[in-house]
């Protein structure tokens, strides 16, 4: 990591717009435990983003033809990442305001909508707790999709093999393993897990790229085309919920050691976002070549079943998602949980309820798969419902509007620039919303 650690030094860092108080280093007074390295972070970046998300980019390719998809990758990435970059200055901007090492997600949005528009005030309360809802609601949905994929893979393996179970059952196997994992208490006892994580993802892409390329790849000029307008939102659904891990993210720059190298032009955020974008690419126009129209929700499901490398690759990738849900399970577990223990406090209550909360968290993902099956036969409408819903909320529409009322009124630059920009980010944020829910919800409604 000593490379990405030089990259990040060359430039300088973003940290917000000059305040009025510039004695005050918001990250000089953060107390975090156990802080993780640069090294650390970046393993659970990668690990975070990395996942479920990048086999579902071949049917998101298949929609919008290979020309569009390309493109639109790099585009919706890099937008979203400045996005990211634009809530995190804002958030520092308020830290500095009222002197504190570090605000949440949703105490941001009320400090900032109390101090921005007067016409937007009343709803300081009201968008704390929708922005508290929206990134529970995310990492849980997020987390049930993890256990659909780990099963699915598994239960096509032993199905092979003739020991044909429920996907129910499959689900009610895993519950012991999360479980155990779920109960690890920080960001840096968790890096093993996404340390061997990323190495078993590395290994089982390795084994899926072997089917992708053992033939000879032909580019055929319908799969450079786009096969209509309203396959455009689907893709950008799907996308997003590839892409963002918006709670994730924050809880890393939060927990990093020296939080201003995870920002910058050359920071640890854009670099792995780079990475990230690379991967989704490559496998997603890849898997579009190799199995064309045939394509499935998971690009797992669509290797051989009769093959040992590929139900060796079905295996290594369902485990290494398994080891990817107690990142994505600790960011809604920590938000849920400070809140909880302020009325707690300390004491064996406090512990036998911390522990409870974490069993839950990871009992009611699971359970919900049920309802999942009945409601959403296809997986695929469903992620990109999910990822149009939650992060164009949570990496888009917030983000500009928090923005917008941090700079409220006379800080918005030459020719009101920050403004301009807040509102077109809003703008394309709903856009992505109201049009990926309206696209995906009709393709619910086909599929039932």
């Amino acid at each position: 990591m000593f490379v990405y650690e030089f990259m990040a030094g060359i430039v300088d860092q973003i940290t917000g717009a000059e305040s009025e108080d510039e004695s005050f280093d918001p990250h000089e007074h953060r107390v975090v435990e156990k802080p993780t390295s640069y090294a650390d972070t970046m393993i659970h970046l990668l690990k975070g983003s990395i996942g479920a998300g990048v086999l579902a980019m071949s049917d998101a390719v298949a929609r919008v033809g290979i020309i569009i998809a390309v493109i639109g990758v790099a585009l919706i990435g890099s937008f979203a990442t400045y996005c990211i970059h634009i809530l995190i200055a804002a958030q520092y901007e308020l830290c500095k305001r009222h002197r504190r090492g570090y605000i949440q997600y949703s105490e941001s949005m009320m400090l900032a909508l109390r101090g921005g528009p007067p016409c937007l005030r009343f709803s300081a309360k009201v968008y704390y707790y929708f922005v508290d809802t929206t990134l529970v609601l995310w990492q849980l949905g997020a987390c049930t999709i993890y256990c659909v994929f780990v099963a699915e893979n598994i239960k096509q393996v032993c199905d092979y093999y003739g020991k044909e179970l429920s996907l129910r059952l499959h689900i009610c196997y895993l519950l012991l393993p999360l479980t155990l994992m779920s109960l690890v208490k920080d960001l840096k006892l968790l890096t093993p897990f996404s340390s061997i994580s990323n190495i078993l993802t590395l290994l089982g892409f390795i084994l899926v790229f072997f089917y992708l390329i053992e033939d000879d790849v032909t580019l055929e000029e319908e799969k450079l085309e786009l096969k209509g307008f309203m396959e455009i939102p689907f893709f950008v659904g799907t996308t997003l919920f590839a892409l963002e891990a918006v709670g994730v993210m924050l809880a890393l720059e939060y927990n990093m050691e020296k939080p201003k190298r995870f920002v910058g032009l050359l920071g640890l955020f854009n670099i792995g976002m780079v990475i990230i974008m690379l991967l989704y690419i490559l496998m997603g126009v890849f898997g579009y070549l190799k199995y064309g129209d045939d394509i499935k929700a998971s690009l797992t499901l669509n290797l051989p079943h009769d093959q040992k490398k590929a139900q060796a690759a079905k295996v290594i990738i369902a485990f290494a998602i398994l080891l990817t849900f107690p990142l994505q399970n600790f960011v809604a577990y920590n938000m849920i949980w400070q809140k909880m223990k302020k009325s707690l406090g300390e004491g064996k209550k406090a512990h036998l309820v911390d522990y409870v909360l974490r069993i839950f968290l990871v009992i009611l993902p699971c359970e919900s798969i049920g309802v999942l099956a009945i409601a959403v036969p296809k997986l695929g409408p469903f992620i990109s419902l999910f990822g149009a819903l939650c992060l164009s909320l949570l990496a888009i529409v917030f983000p500009g509007i928090m923005d917008a009322c941090v700079w409220y009124p006379n800080k918005y630059g030459i020719c009101r620039y920050r403004l301009l920009r807040d509102v077109l980010i809003v703008i394309v944020g709903m856009a992505c919303l109201l049009s990926g829910c309206y696209t995906s919800l009709l393709e619910i409604a086909a599929a039932t």
